[in-house]
């Protein structure tokens, strides 16, 4: 495994994959990709600093994010993940069917921190063929999670 460090946040991730910083983020966000180029995935990544007030829009809009593929998918599984340890809660998005981006999730820390990812392939997919990558990718995913851990933002 791989370590992302940054002043915010850090999180492992694996050997296998690259990360690419995406140029002209908002002013306090910061924007990046975990590229799998063997599979023509990418998890795109979102760092949000939020308050207890703002929280609830970044909230809803990864949930908007998640569902705006409700009529195309099969279903839409969520799956609560919670780290006392990292002191972080979040929902894993499992959305079935053929769809461009099958796996979303965030996580935050209720009150400064919220970070949000989102797989998408580079070529259209078909459930089936995909889906043993799919799998492989989850559990990076959730590894990430995992691992996340708040730093300084100050």
């Amino acid at each position: 495994m791989a370590e992302y460090k940054d002043h915010q946040f850090s999180f492992q991730y694996p050997d296998i994959a690259r990360i690419e910083n995406v140029e002209g983020s908002p002013d306090n966000e910061k924007w990046f990709n975990i590229v799998y180029p063997q599979y023509n995935a990418t998890i795109f990544c979102t760092y949000i600093p939020v308050t207890p007030e703002t929280l609830r829009n970044a909230l809803d809009d990864s949930y908007q994010l998640a569902y705006s593929h409700a009529s195309i998918a099969d279903a839409i599984k969520q799956v609560n993940f919670t780290n006392e340890l990292h002191n972080t809660s979040g929902i894993i998005y499992e959305i079935k069917g053929s769809v461009a981006t099958p796996i979303q999730f965030f996580v935050t820390d209720s009150l400064s921190n919220f970070f949000r990812g989102s797989l998408y392939y580079d070529q259209k997919v078909n459930k089936d063929s995909i889906a043993p990558v799919t799998q492989f990718i989850r559990e990076d995913i959730i590894h990430l999670m995992e691992s996340l851990e708040w730093g300084s933002t100050k």
